[in-house]
């Protein structure tokens, strides 16, 4: 192939496609890596990653070298130890079977919460007992910020409202809304939030379990659909609301969130049984109290 006549772009372009090609895949038994004699494959460190902590997959990921060449290095100073027979010693005895406790512990959860079986009939019943918090209310609102004294920097000539001002202006377009004016339009002339203001007043959807300030969402779902809130005071402004529609999500759309929420609440039911049917009697206050144990 005569490279003087392939255009300079097309010519990059070949070069940059064959240096980003991923890897061609490498099968299980072929041998990737060596430490003194033994050597380890691609089905090897597979195997090892699927065991690791999540920040020791990290580790390896940004430095496969080091990682492996630090854990070869652990596995030696353990075989060192067990020659030693340290692991029949105290204390070391006492802190192996303590870690060997943290380990199946978690493991146990884990398991559990794996295999914590939540059916479909709890899930609805779950639902529908708690529909009120699945609604969603969709708006449109107004706001009219105001300030308290002159901020340091602030433009003299830009007008600025003060907080008695701005409630008249948020009562006067309430007032307004509820007479029969557009809101659309009063949102255009009047709002100063940019991004709902860009999308015709739009907020939300809004749930009961929002991080909102409550008087906000206890307002919000006070009204029927159509109506016009009163003006709801925040530090740096008021908001005037108007309720579109009140729908709740359907089961289907929430039915994961229901399912781990239940599922999680009943691994904690059996951690607190277990927790409470171990919990010690204490027979002798005063041993507890007095000189520690050397």
């Amino acid at each position: 192939m005569n490279l003087s006549r392939v255009p300079a772009l097309a010519l990059a372009a070949c070069l940059l496609y064959s240096q980003t090609q991923p890897p061609a895949a490498i099968a299980d038994d072929t041998v990737v890596a060596e430490s003194d004699g033994v050597k380890l494959t691609a089905g090897d460190i597979s195997k090892l990653l699927q065991t690791l902590p999540p920040q020791m997959k990290i580790n390896y990921e940004r430095d496969a070298k080091g990682f492996l060449s630090q854990w070869f290095m652990l596995k030696k100073i353990v075989a060192f130890a067990e020659q030693q027979k340290l692991q029949e010693k105290s204390p070391y005895r006492e802190g192996i079977e303590i870690a060997r406790m943290q380990v199946l512990a978690q493991a146990a959860i884990e398991e559990t919460t794996k295999t914590t079986v939540v059916p479909v009939e709890d899930q609805k019943k779950f639902y529908e007992a708690k529909k009120d918090d699945y609604t969603q209310a969709r708006l449109k609102l107004i706001y009219i910020p105001f300030v308290t004294g002159q901020p340091k920097g602030s433009d003299p000539a830009k007008k600025t409202m003060t907080e008695s001002e701005a409630l008249a202006k948020a009562e006067s377009m309430a007032k307004a809304a509820r007479d029969g004016k557009d809101f659309i339009t009063l949102v255009k002339e009047n709002s100063e939030d940019p991004i709902s203001k860009e999308k015709d007043g739009d907020f939300g959807p809004v749930k009961r379990g929002d991080r909102l300030p409550d008087n906000i969402k206890s307002a919000v779902f006070a009204l029927k659909p159509g109506q016009i809130s009163d003006p709801i005071r925040q530090p740096n402004g008021y908001y005037v609301f108007r309720l579109i529609e009140l729908t709740a999500q359907p089961f289907e759309e929430i039915r994961e969130t229901i399912h781990t929420e239940l599922k999680n609440e009943r691994v904690k039911k059996w951690l607190e049984t277990t927790a409470k049917s171990a919990e010690v009697k204490m027979l002798r206050p005063e041993f507890f109290s007095g000189p520690k144990p050397q």
